[in-house]
């Protein structure tokens, strides 16, 4: 039965859902939670007593029973009571063994109607809760909501960990505890709606901005301090979502590391991969943060930094057009001279033009992974996907530059009209890559959340998820077919 651990979908998964392989013993269970949930409280709460019957204590059953008395009415009474039972068999599943958790679970009947939200919400909240019991804390009612759209107060909680006597391991699980508790707030307070999908971005950001400033105020404590040799000479500059303040629950870091010079290069390199290791590396505690270095000069190969002058050089001489839109989207990360001195470069690279053709060659190479020339209704990606997919936010960066810089390749009518559109359907794939990385890990699955959805809509303003769906589809259509005519002026002029 369920003391076994069994690793059941993080989301419940529909009839029709192939993608999801579920075992004999897991769709059985399953069956049985959908199945007595149709009938009435008193049978589901049997149910849920049965699945933990077994290698229990009946001390430890005793306490499960009162958590199913007092938690699943209040499930009942939601609109789609199927998804938040689920999860609390999850849920139970994973903390059954945690004896002081369920205890605390057992005793705090009052924070039952905040732990539905999250049960009913995602499998990935879900997930997130199990793993530590002073997470409890955020869904008290009296917690009061902290987040103030500053970043001191992130700051401020991390200053509060003394890390002078600490191993390197005991630094990482509470430096991950922490940050795992703060960034649970920010996601309930979402889900509970005391701050919209814009303003829970500016927190994961400002949340990864105070985590790279600790862990290298960590490596420069405990590493140089001894040395009484001032490193200042380097900076760290974020692209993408971080660079933007744009980020996502489960976004990586995109970090380009630049120092001054061939002078205490050595240094300079290993604080660099002192700070992916404490940001990337895996403990029982989880990770911080994925780190992609890929965008540095060398890509791949070569150093995990580069020098000013190759920096430089590489972006006023060599980079491709697709890096030099990408550039745009970049700020400095740390404060000190040398990272003055790499934001005035990043100000005067981000004011050389860039060319509307070689941009348009570039893309045309990017689509050969593309397997058709055009999409429909038929042939569309699963309906939340909108990152790197035809249509989808990759494509849209690339119009609004053909567009805001009054490419030649672009038909001019109607311009201002299609920015405006362009911009729109920028907001709603924003919004839902939000929610999507809320309720997905690595392994998607087909179907988001009812909750999940109703969110959504709301912040989205459409009428339904019918409506959301349809505007979703359309526009990758609408992009993916305005990009291709773009693409195929370009060639029709190599073809003349």
């Amino acid at each position: 039965m369920l003391y076994k651990k069994l690793n059941l979908p993080i989301n419940l998964p529909l009839a029709n859902d192939e993608e999801i392989e579920i075992n004999e013993v897991e769709n059985n269970i399953i069956n049985k939670l959908k199945n007595v949930s149709k009938i009435n409280i008193d049978a589901t709460i049997r149910q849920f007593e049965s699945f933990f019957v077994n290698n229990l204590s009946s001390e430890t059953q005793e306490k499960l029973s009162k958590i199913f008395r007092e938690i699943v009415p209040i499930i009942f009474r939601k609109k789609h009571k199927e998804e938040g039972l689920y999860q609390l068999l999850r849920f139970i599943n994973s903390i059954n063994s945690n004896l002081d958790y369920i205890e605390m679970i057992k005793n705090n009947t009052f924070i039952y109607g905040n732990l539905s939200k999250i049960l009913s919400f995602s499998g990935l909240l879900t997930d997130i809760l199990s793993k530590d019991i002073k997470l409890l804390e955020v869904i008290q009612p009296e917690y009061a909501v902290r987040l103030n759209g500053n970043i001191s107060f992130y700051k401020n909680f991390f200053e509060k960990i003394d890390f002078d006597y600490l191993d390197t391991e005991s630094i990482l699980n509470i430096t991950r505890k922490q940050h795992r508790l703060l960034k649970f707030q920010i996601l309930y307070s979402l889900i509970n709606k005391d701050i919209n999908i814009e303003r829970a971005s500016t927190e994961f950001s400002y949340l990864a901005q105070a985590t790279v400033e600790f862990v290298l105020q960590i490596i420069k404590t405990r590493f140089y301090n001894s040395t009484k040799i001032n490193y200042e000479n380097f900076c760290i500059v974020a692209y993408g979502r971080f660079g933007t303040f744009t980020m996502t629950a489960n976004s990586d870091l995109d970090l380009v590391f630049v120092y001054d010079g061939e002078h205490n290069k050595k240094i300079y390199l290993d604080i660099f991969r002192q700070l992916i290791n404490i940001l990337s590396t895996k403990t029982y505690e989880g990770i911080l943060y994925e780190v992609d270095t890929k965008l540095k000069p060398s890509r791949n190969r070569g150093p995990v930094a580069c020098t000013y002058d190759n920096f430089k050089n590489y972006h006023t001489h060599k980079s491709f057009s697709w890096e030099k839109l990408a550039l745009k989207k970049t700020r400095v990360v740390t404060v000190n001279k040398f990272s003055t001195k790499i934001t005035d470069l990043l100000d005067k690279l981000n004011t050389y033009p860039i060319s509307d053709r070689e941009m348009a060659k570039e893309v045309l190479k990017m689509r050969v992974n593309i397997k058709t020339d055009s999409i429909d209704k038929k042939n569309l990606p699963k309906w939340y996907e909108t990152k790197y997919v035809a249509g989808g936010q990759r494509d849209i960066e690339f119009l609004k530059f053909f567009y805001e810089n009054e490419s030649n390749l672009i038909d001019q009518h109607e311009k201002d009209k299609k920015l405006l559109l362009f911009k729109r359907i920028e907001n709603l794939f924003f919004k839902l890559d939000q929610i999507v990385n809320i309720c997905f890990t690595v392994n998607n699955q087909s179907n988001l959340p009812n909750e999940a959805i109703s969110l959504l809509i709301n912040e989205t303003n459409e009428k339904d998820f019918g409506t959301l769906k349809a505007q979703i589809n359309q526009g990758k259509i609408y992009i993916f077919n305005i990009l291709n005519s773009i693409l195929e002026s370009e060639t029709n002029l190599l073809n003349q």
